[in-house]
C-alpha cells in the first residue's frame, strides 16, 4: 500500500504510540494521521511530550526516559525541569510567521493547526513558581488520602504480594521508576501534571498500569532482567523500548502527524470541506472516535464520519467505544437472572465446590475468599443480547446500511474481552486459587 491516513480521538499519547509502532516494519509509505481532542490540557501535554520526545538536542533513549516521567511522573530532576521550561519557548514559537510545525531531524513532521490562545493553560503551568513541598502536599491529598483508604486496599486486595508493595512505591512517590533506582534527584514538580496554582490533575484511581498490556510489560521486564514482582519497573522499561521506538519511526518513515484541538462534532465538517490538508472526505483508513458515542448518538457518528473513510480500502473502519452505554441508556436487564447464570458458569467451569465455603465467609463479602470469587464472576456476566438490543434502539443497523458501512460479526481489531493473550480458563483459574493474584486491567 502506498500511504495510510488515521483520525485518533487522542486522550492521551498511547493510541498514538500504538498506531505508528505497530505499523510492518518494512513499511515505507506515506503516513498521515490526525492526532485530536478538544481538551486544552490533553492537547498541551501532548504536544509538550512529543516535543520533548523528537527534540534533536537528546539522544533517542535520554528523550524516551524523559517523555515517560513528563507522562507518568510527579517529580522531575532539575536537568529535566530546565529542559522543559524551554518549550514555552517552542509554544511561543508556533505561532510567529504562521511557522506551525515543530521541527526534528527525520523524515516525518509534527504539525500543530491549533488558535493562539489554546495552549494559554499549558504556557500558565509552565510558568508557574511552586515548589516541592506544595506539590507534594497536594500530591499527597490526593493520592493518599485517608478517606480514600478502603478503595485503596480493596485494589491492594487483588494484586500480587510482591505487587502491592510495588504499588505502595509508586503511590507514595509518584515517579515512576524501577523499585531499587534513587529518587532523591527528583526534586521538581512536573508542571505539566499539576494545575497553575500548584493542584494535582489527577484521581487516586489513576494509575500507569492501566490502559497497557500487562502480559507484554511483564514479558518485557524479564527480557531487561527484572522480576516480575516489580510492576511498575517492569512498565518503566516497557514505557522507554515504547517511546524509542516510537520516536525512531518517526524520524525514519514518512509519518506525518497532525494536532488539533476541535469539538467531535465540528471536526467532520472541517474535513469535509477539506480545509484541513491533507486530510478530505474519503481520506481515511481507521477512524478512532474513542467513547465520543457517550455525549454523541451512534448513529449520528456514523453519518458524519463514513464519508470519511477510504472506500478503496475494504478493511477500513471506524472504531466507536461505547463505554458508558448502560449508564446512560435505560437497558431492561434482569440482575438476579443474569447473576445466577453467571455464578452457575463460574462454579461449573471452575470446578468450585460451593459447600466449601464457610458460612462466615458468605456473610463477610469483603472476605479473600469472597473478593476473589465476586472478582471472577464478573468475568462470565455476558450482556451481549442486551447490547444489541441497545444497538437496535439506537438504529444502528439501518443507519450504517444507509451510511454504505456495516457491523462485524466478528471482532479484527479489539478482542471482546481484556484477556486474549490468555485462554480464558487459566486466565479465572489464576484469580481464583487462594493466595494467586494479577494485576487488573481495568
Amino acid at each position: 500500500m502506498s500511504g495510510w491516513s488515521f483520525c485518533l480521538a487522542s486522550g492521551d499519547l498511547r493510541n498514538l504510540l500504538r498506531t505508528v509502532n505497530c505499523l510492518p516494519a518494512e513499511y515505507d509509505g506515506q503516513c498521515d494521521i490526525l492526532f485530536n481532542d478538544s481538551n486544552p490540557l490533553v492537547v498541551g501535554h501532548n504536544l509538550v511530550v512529543l516535543w520533548a520526545l523528537l527534540n534533536p538536542e537528546l539522544a533517542v533513549d535520554d528523550a524516551a526516559e524523559f517523555a515517560l516521567h513528563l507522562m507518568y511522573s510527579s517529580m522531575l530532576t532539575p536537568s529535566m525541569s530546565n529542559f522543559l521550561s524551554r518549550s514555552l519557548d517552542v509554544i511561543d514559537g508556533l505561532f510567529d510567521d504562521n511557522n506551525y510545525s515543530i521541527g526534528f531531524n527525520g523524515r516525518g513532521t509534527l504539525n500543530v493547526r491549533l488558535a493562539h490562545d489554546d495552549l494559554d493553560i499549558t504556557k500558565e503551568m509552565l510558568q508557574s513558581k511552586y515548589g516541592q513541598c506544595a506539590a507534594m502536599h497536594t500530591y499527597t491529598k490526593i493520592m493518599c488520602s485517608p478517606k480514600r483508604r478502603d478503595y485503596t486496599d480493596r485494589y491492594l486486595n487483588s494484586l500480587e504480594p510482591a505487587h502491592r508493595l510495588s504499588f505502595t512505591h509508586y503511590r507514595t512517590s509518584g515517579i515512576l521508576v524501577p523499585f531499587w533506582l534513587d529518587i532523591s534527584k527528583f526534586v521538581e514538580p512536573n508542571r505539566l501534571m499539576f494545575s497553575s496554582s500548584g493542584d494535582w490533575l489527577l484521581r487516586d484511581s489513576d494509575s500507569p498500569l492501566h490502559g497497557w498490556d500487562m502480559t507484554l510489560v511483564f514479558a518485557h521486564g524479564e527480557k531487561c532482567g527484572l522480576n516480575r514482582a516489580d510492576s511498575y519497573g517492569c512498565l518503566f522499561f516497557y514505557l522507554k523500548n515504547e517511546l524509542s521506538n516510537f520516536a525512531k519511526r518517526l524520524r525514519d518513515c514518512r509519518i506525518d502527524t497532525t494536532m488539533t484541538m476541535f469539538d467531535a462534532t465540528a471536526l467532520p465538517s472541517v474535513l469535509s470541506s477539506s480545509s484541513l490538508e491533507p486530510f478530505s472526505p474519503g481520506c481515511f483508513d481507521r477512524i478512532e472516535t474513542s467513547n465520543v458515542a457517550d455525549y454523541i448518538s451512534a448513529p449520528r457518528i456514523l453519518r458524519d464520519w463514513a464519508p470519511l473513510l477510504n472506500r478503496s480500502n475494504k478493511f477500513a473502519a471506524i472504531l466507536i467505544d461505547f463505554l458508558n452505554w448502560q449508564k446512560y441508556h435505560l437497558v431492561q436487564l434482569d440482575v438476579k437472572a443474569a447473576g445466577k447464570r453467571a455464578m452457575e458458569k463460574y462454579v461449573s467451569i471452575m470446578g468450585i465446590n460451593m459447600q466449601s465455603i464457610l458460612p462466615r465467609e458468605w456473610s463477610n463479602l469483603a472476605s479473600p475468599v469472597m473478593t476473589r470469587l465476586y472478582g471472577g464472576l464478573c468475568a462470565f456476566a455476558d450482556d451481549h443480547e442486551q447490547f444489541q438490543l441497545f444497538l437496535r434502539d439506537q438504529n444502528i443497523m439501518k443507519t450504517a446500511t444507509l451510511c454504505g458501512v456495516r457491523l462485524r460479526n466478528t471482532n479484527r481489531i479489539h478482542p471482546k474481552v481484556c484477556c486474549k493473550s490468555l485462554s480464558l480458563y487459566d486466565f479465572l483459574r489464576s484469580h481464583s486459587e487462594p493466595g494467586c493474584h494479577r494485576i487488573r486491567h481495568d
